[in-house]
Formats: C-alpha cells, sequence, structure tokens
C-alpha cells in the first residue's frame, strides 16, 4: 500500500538559502523584544524580591549595595536585545516591502513582519517602563 501526500506550495516556505537567512530575521524580529521583556521580568523581578525579602520579614534597603545599578544592567541589556529585534524586524520589512511578485510563502512572511513591527513596538514600551520603575520606586 503507498500513500499519496499531496503538498500546498502556499503554506510551504521558499527552499532556499537567500529565504533561510531571511526567516532568521523575521524570527528575530518577531520574538526577540519579547523574549527581551520575558528575560527582564525573570531576572529583575526574583533578584529585587530576594534583594528586600531574604528571610522571613521585610528590609529597609536591599541586602547588596549595588542593587540599582544590578537592574539597571538587566534592565539595557534587555532594551539592546530589544532593539537588535526591532532592527532585524525593520531589516525585514525593508526586504519584503516592495510589491514585487508572490512567491511561495512570501505571504506567511509578509504577515508575520507585519505582526513584529507592533510587537517590537509595545515590548520595548513595556521594558522601557520597567527601566522607569528602577528609578521612580523605591528598592524595598
Amino acid at each position: 500500500m503507498s500513500f499519496s501526500f499531496n503538498r500546498d506550495p502556499s503554506i510551504e516556505a521558499p527552499f532556499s538559502g537567500r529565504s533561510q537567512i531571511g526567516m532568521i530575521w523575521i524570527w528575530l524580529g518577531l520574538l526577540g523584544a519579547p523574549a527581551a521583556w520575558v528575560i527582564q521580568v525573570f531576572f529583575s523581578e526574583p533578584f529585587a524580591a530576594y534583594a528586600c525579602y531574604p528571610h522571613r520579614e521585610p528590609l529597609s534597603e536591599p541586602i547588596w549595595t549595588g542593587f540599582s545599578t544590578i537592574m539597571i544592567v538587566i534592565s539595557i541589556g534587555c532594551f539592546v536585545l530589544a532593539l537588535v529585534s526591532g532592527f532585524a524586524a525593520w531589516i525585514s520589512w525593508q526586504r519584503y516591502q516592495n510589491g514585487r511578485t508572490a512567491k511561495v510563502g512570501e505571504d506567511r512572511n509578509r504577515f508575520l513582519i507585519k505582526l513584529s513591527i507592533p510587537s517590537n513596538f509595545i515590548f520595548m514600551v513595556a521594558i522601557i517602563f520597567n527601566i522607569f520603575a528602577v528609578f521612580l520606586v523605591p528598592p524595598c
């Protein structure tokens, strides 16, 4: 018994080296800024919680002297990662912006690129708000 699978070319990615590099840029642009925000929250929140509440009683100030500096370094590093993601999204948008004839898989790529632009903006704003919180909210 033999099986025959019909492939729908509209859902397959283009098969070339250039398109594989393009897909890396597209995925970096789509997932980079959300990943940067998750990393920022994943490292800064538990770090801040332990610095101000290491045992059963809360402290009036953090247990580390350079606590604010560490929080700023984490936040700036995540913001730089989000900027790289935004740059990747912008480069991808520039590549697919012109109205050439669509090849197999390019409609999907355009959709992902159009999704990455507002996603980067939203998560960059979230990262910036977390950076402001370091300056405006007392550590403990």
